[in-house]
């Protein structure tokens, strides 16, 4: 039997991870981590809606430590408020990597794919699939083939059954997760990417601030893949 355990984080990503999984593994297992980050209650409301929807049982855990820690580190994700940019100043890598370290969470993939490896190795082995992209890969070191690769290392001397980690999306750009999702036909108007949401409609669907870098990235990456974008944005994202 095939078991994932799905790392949701309640984002395109996530959700294209969650999708993918349901439709090439036996048994599946979403896990959301707390941290105390700005969207923790959209991501929440978006992990039991997903998990309803196509019928996985949800974990979710709070780390009151990672929380304690990102404050220490200044980060805007944890009681901050993170940049407002522009799809083109996201062209500026140097921008786009500032930008990054603005919301980096200490040690955050790390943490979260070691609880995952925890996990399945109490249940006897499987794969921790992970939302890792080419597009976040350039400004974030933990979501790179490296990354996987030395963590998948890690994980042979650090569990008894054979746990691993798997990046569906290692290659793909949000263009190409958005194309992912329409052939997957998934729910995506039901995620939250961003890092400062506004809320919910009546319908349950998050209302996206439009301003962040993660609501620029996918507004973009939707309209460029797909040619629609049904995320419901306080303000229209410029790209």
């Amino acid at each position: 039997m095939k078991r994932a355990v799905v790392l949701f984080s309640g984002g395109l990503d996530s959700t294209a991870c969650l999708y993918w999984a349901k439709k090439n593994y036996d048994e599946v297992i979403m896990l959301t981590i707390n941290y105390g980050s700005n969207e923790e209650k959209a991501t929440n409301k978006v992990a039991e809606f997903f998990s309803k929807e196509l019928n996985v049982p949800l974990k979710i855990i709070k780390l009151d430590f990672l929380e304690e820690f990102s404050k220490l580190r200044g980060t805007t994700l944890v009681g901050g408020e993170t940049p407002k940019v522009t799809a083109k100043e996201l062209e500026n890598l140097e921008y786009a990597q500032e930008t990054a370290k603005s919301v980096w969470v200490p040690a955050r993939n790390v943490v979260l794919i070691s609880i995952a490896a925890s996990l399945l190795d109490a249940l006897g082995g499987g794969e921790i699939i992970v939302g890792f992209n080419a597009e976040e890969g350039v400004t974030f070191p933990d979501n790179t083939p490296e990354f996987v690769e030395k963590m998948n290392e890690m994980l042979k001397y650090g569990t008894l059954s054979d746990v691993k980690v798997v990046a569906p999306l290692i290659n793909l750009d949000k263009k190409g997760i958005a194309k992912l999702l329409k052939e997957l036909n998934a729910k995506y108007e039901y995620s939250n990417s961003c890092y400062m949401p506004k809320g919910f409609t009546e319908d349950g669907k998050p209302i996206h601030c439009g301003e962040c870098e993660s609501c620029v990235r996918r507004h973009r990456g939707l309209i460029e893949g797909i040619g629609e974008d049904k995320t419901v944005y306080a303000i229209e994202p410029k790209i």
